[in-house]
């Protein structure tokens, strides 16, 4: 069994730090995306944020940045209170609502927890809730993060969501950082990728930006694939069906694991979980924006969104 000063070390491992700045880092990742503006369910949203804080106090929050920004900035009361401000009753409505709070050792950095919203009104992108926690918290405290989960399953009205381990990349050097992400997700396939506002356009009003160890589908989706019962009959009896109110959550094992195919770990209820749901990736490969690689990027960037297939 893998101790928790040992997953630590292994944790540490897959980051990447250069001239002094974290450029990727591991997190226990959050992501829910919708095809409801979020003017349509304001508390929804702003309750997210709420569930967040209970894990990640505010004081801990150290920068943020919104759409218009070029860098970011220390975090101010003015700041913390954008979504309230923006999703107030009576407020003008934005063409974009963009904001990361970041939990960061400086500027620059990569996140070690966060909150960031991304919306754009009347377009066809998804909108996005994504959040980050620390990584040690999904290895020593599953059932906390599971229940966290299901919490903002209820909560708010997403169309499909992933939740485990994730790669957060500065956006400062995006090219190092996202092919570091890159080619240790391909290693480590049960780590995803964050890349907002990239995901947005992938998952789109169709796609599904993949699977983790929890994974998210809404009831319209839930009813395409036949309902529990036909699921159900597709799955093996590892993977847990958990009924919210907006969906369910395909629970893939006891608690997040990283795989690593280079030792045969591949992950083999992800996988499952995958052929499952492996059209709609599918239409998110097809509109992702290329990975920051260098060479052949768009053949590799497909490759990532089918590194759980045959």
């Amino acid at each position: 069994m893998t101790t928790p000063n040992n997953a630590a070390s292994a944790h540490a491992n897959l980051e990447l730090t250069d001239a002094g700045v974290k450029l990727v880092s591991l997190t226990f990742g959050i992501n829910l995306y919708t095809n409801q503006s979020f003017y349509g369910q304001p508390q929804q949203v702003l309750e997210t944020f709420d569930l967040f804080l209970r894990h990640c106090p505010a004081q801990q929050l150290a920068f943020y940045a919104t759409e218009t920004m070029k860098e970011h900035k220390p975090v101010t009361r003015r700041a913390l209170g954008m979504p309230g401000v923006w999703l107030a009753p009576g407020a003008a409505h934005k063409h974009y609502i963009a904001l990361e709070l970041k939990a960061a050792a400086g500027s620059q950095d990569a996140p070690t927890a966060k909150y960031e919203i991304w919306s754009a009104d009347a377009s066809l992108q998804a909108n996005i809730v994504s959040m980050a926690l620390p990584s040690d918290m999904a290895s020593e405290r599953p059932d906390e993060m599971l229940a966290l989960v299901a919490q903002l399953a209820d909560a708010f009205s997403f169309r499909s969501g992933l939740a485990g381990y994730s790669f957060e990349c500065s956006r400062y050097d995006k090219e190092k950082s996202e092919t570091h992400a890159w080619s240790h997700s391909m290693r480590h396939p049960g780590v995803d990728i964050v890349r907002i506002p990239f995901d947005a356009k992938a998952v789109g009003s169709e796609g599904i930006k993949g699977v983790n160890w929890l994974t998210l589908i809404d009831a319209g989706l839930l009813k395409e694939l036949g309902g529990v019962k036909g699921i159900r009959q597709r799955l093996s009896a590892g993977i847990e069906i958990i009924e919210c109110r907006h969906g369910v959550i395909l629970k893939a094992g006891a608690s997040p694991a990283l795989g690593d195919v280079n030792r045969g770990d591949t992950l083999p209820l992800y996988r499952e979980v995958y052929d499952l749901l492996a059209p709609w990736i599918a239409l998110a490969a097809d509109d992702a924006m290329a990975f920051r690689l260098g060479k052949d990027a768009i053949e590799r960037t497909e490759a990532w969104f089918a590194r759980f297939g045959a």
